[in-house]
């Protein structure tokens, strides 16, 4: 009898962390929820490898190419066992929240790519484009690598962009209520800090426009590249 209980508990614990495998229409944003682990990987083919405790629990919502990956009504925020693998063709923008952790161990390259975190997401991306868009706040936090023409940064309250490994030409970047942003420019940089928030220049940019408003922060490193 103990032998059967044990038997059916290593059975339960496979099906709990079995692999599942979905093929996806067309995706050109990916947006994560509830903690999950997303992480992207280019293809030519789009579809979707979920792992992890309860990972067959989990809803995909393919709305005009924006790809939902959350956790059903009643299990909010309890995807942090599970793990998505996300294979693409063609990505454009990205959407951390709730905790969620989206990344890719690839040079993604694309002409413009959107990036949003709130409410404690992360990103860690490395992009080779002409412009990223790049929207933190909430305690998010944003890592990027790689190179583009133009970076358009805003953190606002508590949200961290560290983007000092992407070289880029120009920069604008904005930072209210303790948004944080680390930036890397050879260019021109505007950068306008509000309420506590606090810009890091990097690069030694030919040209920096800028503005500090009730207690913000912007300081040009001048002695490193």
């Amino acid at each position: 009898m103990k032998e059967h209980v044990i038997a059916f508990s290593l059975f339960a614990v496979s099906l709990m962390s079995a692999q599942t495998s979905k093929s996806l229409g067309t995706i050109s944003k990916v947006t994560g929820f509830d903690q999950i682990e997303i992480h992207l990987v280019p293809s030519n083919e789009n579809k979707i490898e979920l792992t992890g405790t309860n990972s067959e629990a989990v809803e995909l919502v393919n709305k005009d190419g924006e790809l939902k990956v959350r956790m059903p009504f009643g299990q909010m925020l309890k995807g942090n066992d599970i793990k998505a693998t996300i294979y693409f063709k063609d990505l454009k923008a990205v959407e951390a929240n709730e905790g969620s952790f989206i990344s890719s161990e690839v040079n993604l390259k694309t002409s413009i790519f959107d990036i949003i975190a709130k409410e404690g997401g992360k990103v860690d991306l490395i992009l080779e484009t002409s412009k990223i868009n790049i929207k933190t706040s909430s305690g998010a936090v944003v890592k990027l690598a790689g190179k583009t023409q133009n970076i358009d940064a805003v953190s606002t309250a508590g949200g961290i962009l560290n983007a000092i490994n992407c070289e880029t030409q120009q920069a604008t970047v904005t930072v209210n209520a303790g948004g944080q942003i680390d930036i890397k420019a050879y260019d021109i940089v505007d950068a306008k800090a509000r309420a506590g928030g606090s810009i890091m220049i990097y690069g030694k940019p030919k040209q920096v426009n800028q503005k500090t408003i009730f207690g913000g922060n912007i300081i040009i490193r001048k002695d490193k590249n």
